[in-house]
């Protein structure tokens, strides 16, 4: 029950036993009074009356008499009145009834008035000649009683009424700063720290929105330097310390965005050829400044396609992609890049310093095979001459383009996804660890029952627009398994991007949830940090859409370079998986430990829990343990 509807409800309480007593009170005052004035009024009666017959009472059969005795019993305040001689002999006697019209008979029941009764002695000269009796009717008692009860009703009543306006106004003035404060505490929950512009008068509230805005204020300070750190740290984590080019972990992650953003171009590795010889004939030193002149080059050639992007994959080897080029273009990144080292070369009295081995790739390549593809150009490149390039042309797919399709079809009419669960992630707050994520991995194969690389199947199947049925028939079947197995922890399912987008989608989610006998909050619906970053908005009204349901969401191989943590807070998401490179080699990686404490203290504030998946070593799993991390995957 709200404030407000307690204080009217107290406020009306203590007014109706105020009343009730006042009223109580007041009846019984007024009963009093009316019975006193009865008493007073029916003995002048007598006085007077007994007067006015004196003179007639020689006889006592003078019709005058009778006529004075009506006249004033007709005025209806008598019950009855009773003439009697000095023998006790009964001369006259008038009466009438009790009732009077416009009294209810539970008011002459609940509130008994006494008759009053009064005598007087009537005398001839010095003699006694008679008696005379009056009693009042107490019906007039009553009748004056039940009109001021109404009178006194009524005008509470209306102050009733007129009270309670004025409190319900006065609380909604009173009240309306508690409100703020309730949505500043619900937006401070969710992440977003307001503060409140217009204080409240009420000088108890006034303070508690002050402390309330000093908290939102500190709190929302606390995350931007949180954020700014994690950016700092993301940053360095991304790069190679001594080049400052982009590292291995990165190349890769970037590479697979490209193929599953359908994007076509180049991808070389360049190599040098022996370094280990370099640095013994000149030192360690001149070979740290041959690497970082190196950089230098390429970061160059970046410059001149700034299409492309430069990475240092670990010693001697560096990296080089350049989507969205065609290869007229790429041969002659490669010839500028060629004459550049050659010249670096000369610098150290080295003919031959490294080679490039490069490969197309396209959306269908199949990822797995783009390194050994790339290693084989590199060999290719060795043999042809200094410094030389080889550019493979060769398409890294196991299939066309019409096989892919209809593969596709065929998967999604024959309902022939096969769903597992894996990536089993427990918490390690107690001493027995708790389950509390599986993640739905699904394999696809092709018509002789090889298995396909599932990136590459997403990936073609947003080609040929068939993502969102896809989803509709793998959603479907992990459902069936789920209720099958009678599953107890949560599942993350993967979306992808077009179907959370398309309203037809959602409708058909709807549906199926619904009609599911699941408990709702298994179902963990997950999107790629890489893919929500292209539309956050939808991502955003996605996961307020699934709430609605009873689901989860969860953000995949989430890393603060992809998506700024302060905009987590807007996205309304339950879980995020981390990237796998920022839980391996953890304590070798100061910016790693650094990184992923900010992660926890962040998830903490905004209320989501992080898992991390596929933690291999053991120095790494304790770290993560002693961190105080949500799950872990090994």
């Amino acid at each position: 029950m709200s404030l407000s509807k307690q204080l009217l409800l107290l406020i009306s309480l203590i007014f109706f036993i105020v009343f009730s007593v006042n009223f109580v009170l007041s009846m019984s005052n007024i009963k009093s009074y009316l019975e006193v004035e009865s008493e007073i009024h029916v003995q002048d009666t007598a006085t007077s009356l007994g007067l006015s017959l004196s003179p007639y009472m020689s006889n006592e059969d003078d019709p005058i008499i009778r006529t004075m005795m009506n006249a004033i019993f007709d005025m209806g305040y008598y019950k009855e009145m009773t003439l009697v001689d000095v023998d006790g002999k009964n001369l006259v006697t008038l009466t009438s009834g009790e009732e009077v019209a416009g009294v209810p008979s539970w008011l002459v029941s609940l509130v008994p008035m006494k008759v009053a009764t009064a005598v007087s002695e009537i005398s001839s000269g010095w003699n006694i000649s008679g008696t005379i009796s009056v009693s009042t009717n107490p019906a007039y008692g009553y009748l004056k009683l039940y009109e001021q009860g109404k009178n006194t009703l009524k005008f509470s009543l209306i102050i009733f009424l007129i009270a309670i306006g004025l409190l319900a106004l006065t609380l909604r003035f009173t009240l309306r700063p508690l409100r703020a404060i309730e949505k500043q505490a619900n937006d401070i929950s969710a992440g977003n720290f307001t503060v409140i512009e217009n204080l409240p008068w009420t000088l108890e509230v006034k303070n508690v929105a002050q402390s309330m805005n000093s908290m939102s204020l500190k709190i929302g300070a606390m995350i931007g330097r949180l954020n700014s750190k994690l950016a700092s740290l993301s940053e360095n984590l991304k790069r190679d310390p001594l080049t400052q080019l982009l590292n291995q972990s990165t190349f890769y992650v970037n590479l697979k965005e490209m193929l599953s953003a359908g994007q076509s171009g180049y991808a070389a590795i360049i190599k040098f050829d022996d370094l280990a010889a370099i640095a013994k004939n000149k030192g360690n030193e001149a070979v740290n400044q041959l690497l970082i002149s190196f950089a230098n080059i390429l970061e160059s050639a970046q410059q001149l396609e700034p299409r492309s992007s430069v990475y240092r994959l670990y010693g001697s080897e560096f990296a080089l992609l350049c989507p969205s080029l065609n290869k007229p273009e790429m041969t002659a990144l490669a010839d500028t890049l060629k004459i550049d080292i050659a010249d670096l070369g000369e610098q150290y009295d080295i003919d031959d310093l490294v080679h490039m081995g490069i490969i197309r790739f396209e959306r269908s390549s199949d990822f797995k095979k783009l390194s050994p593809a790339m290693i084989e150009a590199y060999e290719q490149a060795r043999k042809i001459g200094h410094n030389a390039y080889y550019i493979q042309e060769q398409s890294m797919s196991s299939m066309s383009e019409l096989d892919w399709k209809a593969t596709i079809n065929n998967v999604i009419e024959n309902d022939m996804p096969e769903i597992m669960f894996t990536s089993i992630a427990y918490n390690h707050d107690n001493e027995i660890p708790v389950k509390v994520m599986e993640e739905a991995f699904t394999v696809v194969k092709d018509s002789v029952g090889n298995s396909l690389s599932i990136g590459t199947f997403f990936s073609m199947a947003q080609e040929f627009g068939l993502e969102e049925e896809l989803d509709k028939c793998i959603v479907n079947k992990i459902i069936l398994l789920m209720e099958e197995t009678k599953q107890s922890v949560p599942v993350t399912i993967n979306l992808s991007m077009t179907a959370i987008s398309s309203p037809s989608f959602n409708a058909w989610l709807q549906e199926r949830i619904e009609r599911s006998t699941l408990n709702h909050g298994l179902l963990v619906f997950s999107v790629t940090a890489y893919s929500a970053a292209k539309n956050l908005p939808a991502f955003a009204n996605f996961n307020l859409f699934i709430k609605t349901l009873g689901a989860k969401t969860l953000l995949k191989r989430y890393s603060s370079d992809i998506i700024a943590i302060n905009l987590l807070k807007e996205l309304h998401i339950d879980y995020i998986r981390l990237a796998r490179n920022l839980t391996q080699n953890i304590q070798a990686d100061s910016n790693k430990s650094n990184h992923l404490e900010i992660m926890h203290e962040v998830s903490n504030l905004l209320d989501i829990h992080i898992i991390a998946e596929d933690v291999s070593q053991e120095n790494d799993f304790e770290f993560l343990v002693k961190s105080g991390i949500y799950g872990i995957g090994r």
